[in-house]
Formats: C-alpha cells, structure tokens, sequence
C-alpha cells in the first residue's frame, strides 16, 4: 500500500491566511468604517478554488479508468467529497437557525417555513437552483464547487491527459474571458445572471480547471529544472503583491491577472522543489485544517459582532470579530471530530 504522504504545510499556512482575509472582507460590508482593511478579499475564494482544482486532479489521478465502472465510481469519488464537507457544515447550519431562532423571535412554525425555504443552502445545490433567501450565502463556494466537480469527474477520469493538457487551459481561458467582457472586468461574482448558470459556478469551472492544469505544470517536473531558491522568491512576492492588492493596493491589476498569478504560487506551494520541511508539522496542519470553520462559521459571528454598538474603532472591532469566529470554529470542530469519532467507534463483538 502506497504511504500517505503529509500534507503541504505552506498550503495549509495560505488557507489559514487566505480564510482570514475573506472573513475581514466580508465584515467589512457588514460595518461602517472609513480605514477597513480587505476591501478586495473575495479573491481569497480564488485561491481555494485553484487549490481544490489541484486537489481534485491529484485525487482523481489516483482513480484508474474502468468503463463499466465509471459511472459508480464517479458517483462513490463525489459522494465522498460530499461527505465531507457535511459535518461542519451540519454544526453551522443548527447554530444559524438556532441564533435566528432566537434573534428573530420565530415560532415553529416560522422556523419550518425558513428551513424548508433554506433546503437548497442546507443541501449545497444553491447554485444550480432558483435564487431564494439565502440564510447561508457564503457557502455558495462550496456549491459551485461540488456542481462543477459532479460534472467534470467521469471527464477526468476517462480523458486525464486530455482535460488536464488541453481541456483545462481551453476553459479555464475562455471562460475567464467571457466573463471578463460580461462583467466589465469585474471577478466578484455570485449569483449573477448569465443567461443559463449563475456566474458563480462559471467562476468554479474556470478556477478548478485552471488547480486542474497547476496539478499537471506540478507533475510534469519541469519545477525540478530550476533554481529552488529563485522560485521560492517568486512565491512569496507573489503571495504578498496578492495580499497587497487584496487590501486596496495595486487596483490597476486587472483581476482575471491576480487569477493567473494565484495559480503560479499555487503550483509553486505544492511543488516539491519549492518544500519548507519546518512547515510540515502538526500544528500548521491544525492551521489548514480550521480554516474550512472559519469560513463556515463567519456568518453567525459577523451578525452578531458586527451589530454591537462598538466604541472602540474598527481594528479592535474587526480583532473582537476574528477572534470570535476563531473560537466558534474551535467549537465546532471539538463538537463534530468527537461525533464522528463516536459515530465511526468500531463495535464490539
């Protein structure tokens, strides 16, 4: 059995970054100040879907082709990647309806109305759907991302090569493209209409194929031929003009132009060439590990954080906001790792 090989460390220690970055965003449109910090955090997202697209390559290389089982397998690969993100996400879902239940004054019947209501948010379908409420609105990442990925698995499986070296550029391209000339140039898009699909799932196709062809730029080993030292220097000034133009820095870059470089750091981070050993430990694998709660759980803690009548400024206004979502999500992974853990306890004979 081929051994499991640790995770990147420089990755993790980018989510954890990079979840911190788009949790300030989006207080920052829940508050009222005039020095915020992150006014362009939502290219944060960018950065998690070049590195799923990595990931889901790298997984599904491992998925040999078989015709008669394509199907089934294609189908056990998403289920899996389903699974996954469910126990978080269950434990946000009953905190957001527990607050609101509480906040809002429901009773039960308003409550079923509101849950019924939320089933496409509930069941991360929310972007393939009509557009209703939205209590959950910041996990239409995920949706987008689990949409394009039930469509593309069965193609990557039986055409590898060809997605990854020629498909994956192709789309990636043309599809950033359009959206470009749609929207004016602008990247920041969810549910906006583009006739068919929202743009939030066209951003997901084309930032997963573009992880997918980084996953192949990575295997090639054409990052073996070159100086180490030279292309860890172009990493981390990568990542940092990245933060720099995610905090209101460097607007004459054109988004889809920080897209492109986010996938030449990401190649980079996950290139063994470029691999910082002190960072493969357990503490900054904790670090990769919270910052899917973090993001789940910003959106319970920014309701309730960003409407106190805070008189102390916005820095230690936003500090009390990151710090609280940071807990929450210690929280919640304490509650769910210990329910899994019990719920996958092998009985006794």
């Amino acid at each position: 059995m081929e051994k499991k090989k640790a995770r990147n460390g420089k990755v993790d220690l980018m989510k954890f970054l990079f979840s911190l970055v788009v949790i300030i965003y989006h207080f920052g449109n829940a508050v009222d100040y005039e020095h915020e910090i992150f006014n362009k955090g939502y290219m944060a997202v960018e950065f998690f879907f070049i590195v799923s697209g990595f990931l889901f390559a790298k997984s599904l290389s491992r998925v040999k082709y078989e015709k008669e089982t394509l199907a089934s397998d294609s189908a056990a690969f998403m289920l899996r990647k389903y699974k996954s993100f469910m126990p978080y996400h269950i434990f946000m879902v009953a905190v957001t309806f527990a607050y609101l239940f509480i906040h809002n004054g429901w009773n039960i019947g308003e409550l079923a109305v509101n849950v019924a209501n939320s089933l496409p948010d509930i069941l991360l379908l929310q972007m393939g759907l009509v557009k209703q409420q939205s209590l959950l609105g910041h996990e239409w990442y995920i949706s987008a991302m689990l949409i394009v990925m039930f469509v593309l698995t069965p193609i990557v499986i039986k055409y590898r090569e060809s997605f990854t070296k020629i498909a994956a550029p192709a789309v990636s391209l043309l599809v950033l493209g359009y959206l470009c000339r749609r929207f004016d140039g602008s990247l920041n898009l969810v549910f906006d209409d583009t006739g068919f699909f929202y743009a939030g799932v066209l951003r997901a196709l084309a930032e997963l194929s573009l992880g997918c062809l980084c996953y192949e730029i990575c295997k090639s080993g054409v990052l073996e031929k070159m100086n180490r030292y030279f292309l860890m220097a172009a990493e981390a000034a990568i990542y940092i003009l990245l933060l720099v133009y995610a905090n209101k820095g460097l607007e004459e870059i054109s988004p889809y132009v920080v897209v492109i470089l986010l996938a030449v750091a990401v190649t980079l981070s996950f290139s063994d060439t470029t691999s910082v050993s002190f960072l493969n430990n357990k503490a900054v694998s904790f670090l990769g590990k919270i910052s899917f709660p973090i993001y789940l759980m910003q959106i319970v803690m920014r309701q309730i954080i960003a409407k106190i009548d805070w008189q102390y400024g916005y820095a230690s206004h936003v500090l009390l906001y990151v710090v609280s979502v940071i807990a929450a999500s210690l929280v919640c992974m304490l509650v769910m790792d210990n329910v899994l853990k019990l719920f996958n306890k092998p009985k006794s004979k």
